[in-house]
């Protein structure tokens, strides 16, 4: 395959491009890097390769959709910034870079105009942006309902939003929207079962470690209740019924 014949595949397929880096995506991965969803939840264990996989989505984003930003927002600025470290560090193994204008801790800018940026999780240090074309919300169980609910007119019309994480009990938009079977958006789960990162060996080894609870929600993405709930979900939702009128005072 000549240079020009790479590139041009690489700018059509992620998935060409993230092997040009010598990451060998998995079947999971593979169908998230090509996904063109305008909305897509990723559910999915702790250390499976998201991040890397999110990683290469941003970076071939960027290069290849001039004048667009593409933002991390995660509960903290420094897990945004380790996001954005990640695909700074893939940026600088390219064999041929371009040109980039600002490269800090929070902002990788390139000639091109693009720009991928890292963001709090707070509705104060988000707003400002519109016209994304990629907006990643990473451990997005922990993302707060008002922060996910300033940062979604940001996207651009053509634009697209990938929310990954583990469960982290039935709350909170992340878990509303899982449990709703009609919108629109797109789902990926990946538990350790599905994972080649994880050996029949290591997944024993991890079950023996932990307790059922974290076990369950970390590695197997079940939505469950927390260990600080007083009563349990399906308690609270049995001691109400729409058979029952509510007083009225006067």
């Amino acid at each position: 395959m000549s240079a020009l014949a790479g590139d041009l595949a690489s700018a059509l397929d992620p998935v060409v491009f993230a092997r040009g880096s010598g990451f060998d995506a998995e079947t999971w991965q593979q169908r998230l890097l090509r996904s063109q969803a305008k909305r897509a939840l990723v559910l999915c264990a702790r250390q499976v390769g998201k991040t890397q996989t999110v990683s290469h989505k941003a970076l071939h984003t960027a290069l290849y959709t001039p004048k667009r930003d593409v933002l991390i927002v995660s509960p903290t600025q420094r897990q945004s910034d380790e996001m954005l470290l990640r695909v700074s560090s893939l940026f600088k193994g390219m064999r041929e870079q371009p040109r980039l204008k600002r490269d800090n801790a929070s902002e990788m800018s390139l000639a091109n105009g693009s720009r991928v940026v890292s963001l709090p999780g707070s509705e104060g240090g988000i707003r400002g942006f519109s016209g994304v074309k990629l907006l990643i919300l990473d451990e997005a169980s922990r993302i707060d309902d008002d922060v996910f609910a300033s940062v979604l007119p940001m996207v651009a019309s053509d634009g697209q939003i990938l929310a990954l994480s583990t469960p982290w009990g039935r709350r909170g938009w992340f878990y509303d929207l899982h449990e709703d079977p009609v919108n629109a958006w797109e789902r990926h789960k990946v538990t350790v079962y599905e994972s080649e990162q994880y050996t029949p060996a290591r997944i024993k080894e991890v079950r023996d470690s932990l307790g059922s609870f974290v076990f369950g929600s970390d590695y197997e993405c079940i939505f469950g209740d927390t260990d600080t709930q007083l009563f349990g979900t399906e308690h609270v939702r049995a001691a109400f019924s729409r058979a029952v009128k509510p007083l009225e005072f006067t």
